[in-house]
């Protein structure tokens, strides 16, 4: 593989046995035993890989997170090139990666970090459910890293859309579309700039249950059917509809792609039931219920569904804003009932 192409995605996870459980279920991966450095594979190929926080990042909270590595023929020589652009920092030197392989982390004039990697093609096989489709740059400024890119590695910044924001096709010397940037508003991307795998899935719909299941969240969709999520322990990442062949799809605009959920949706039962009671029998105790109810599944899941989605990452205030009104709204409404005599 050429300078400058991404080849790699690892894990920087607290809890390794959750991390393994979870991705097992929303990737269908299969893992080793390894606590040091533990392969992830999808039929024996490995795809990515999950290991334990170092303990420097874990001093300072950082939240679990997604790395991407780009392969380099010098990593010393491309380490100096960096540390020459301002607001750059070497995260961390050049050191052994494996017997054969090099690596060190970088952090970009906007902050973001990645791995440059020295060392074997790392192969992971053919696009597909389960691998990284594609990689993405969350900045509120294109000039904040459009000279770096191009010096260290020749990309170039193509505009290929302005709709719902800014988006640019970076592209490689060899005409190679490596990646994508968007100018994405605070609301979207939060405070921090990353760079952001997007992974493959047979269904959006059904691996947002999955991932909301597990305590993880459903921050934001985005365009072309993609969807931003992150882990219950705050890894984010972004998922979307593969084909059969690899090719990612807008699960939103397939209906051939779309799984419908069976059975029956009982908070949405005992909610209407709630609603029922309250204006019928006129039992004011049941809005309160519902209110908790609301509560509950917004604490749950990081989001507010109040006649928009309010995700509590991205905009807080407004979060708990409505989920405090649920609050003294339900404690209110019931013990009135309760005491009185509604």
């Amino acid at each position: 593989m050429a300078n400058g192409h991404f080849l790699w995605t690892d894990l920087s996870t607290y809890d390794m046995r959750t991390a393994r459980t979870d991705y097992a279920e929303f990737f269908n991966w299969s893992f080793g035993k390894e606590e040091a450095y533990d392969f992830a594979t999808i039929g024996g190929q490995e795809v990515a890989a999950i290991f334990p926080m170092p303990d420097r990042l874990a001093k300072m909270n950082m939240p679990s997170f997604w790395m991407s590595y780009i392969h380099v023929d010098d990593l010393d020589a491309k380490v100096e090139q960096a540390r020459t652009h301002e607001g750059v920092i070497i995260e961390v030197e050049p050191q052994p990666f494996s017997e054969a392989a090099r690596i060190a982390l970088v952090r970009d004039p906007s902050g973001a970090g990645f791995t440059m990697y020295e060392g074997p093609d790392i192969q992971t096989g053919a696009p597909g459910a389960g691998k990284v489709i594609g990689r993405f740059h969350h900045v509120p400024d294109i000039a904040l890293i459009a000279p770096f890119y191009a010096d260290l590695f020749g990309w170039r910044f193509e505009k290929s859309s302005a709709s719902p924001w800014p988006r640019y096709d970076i592209r490689h010397p060899d005409g190679t579309v490596v990646a994508w940037a968007e100018e994405v508003p605070e609301a979207i991307r939060g405070k921090f700039r990353y760079w952001m795998p997007c992974f493959g899935v047979k269904s959006v719909g059904d691996t947002l249950r999955q991932i909301e299941a597990r305590s993880g969240q459903h921050h934001n969709d985005l365009p072309e059917g993609r969807v931003l999520v992150s882990d219950r322990q705050g890894a984010h990442f972004m998922i979307q509809t593969v084909d059969p062949n690899g090719t990612a799809v807008d699960e939103r605009s397939d209906s051939s792609a779309k799984s419908t959920p069976v059975g029956v949706a009982w908070k949405s039962l005992i909610a209407l039931v709630c609603v029922w009671l309250a204006v019928i029998m006129d039992l004011q105790v049941f809005w309160g219920v519902l209110f908790l109810i609301w509560t509950w599944l917004a604490l749950r899941s990081g989001r507010a569904d109040f006649v928009e989605p309010i995700d509590r990452a991205t905009r807080p205030w407004m979060f708990w804003l409505i989920t405090g009104t649920w609050i003294v709204l339900s404690s209110w409404v019931i013990i009135a009932s309760v005491f009185g005599g509604w």
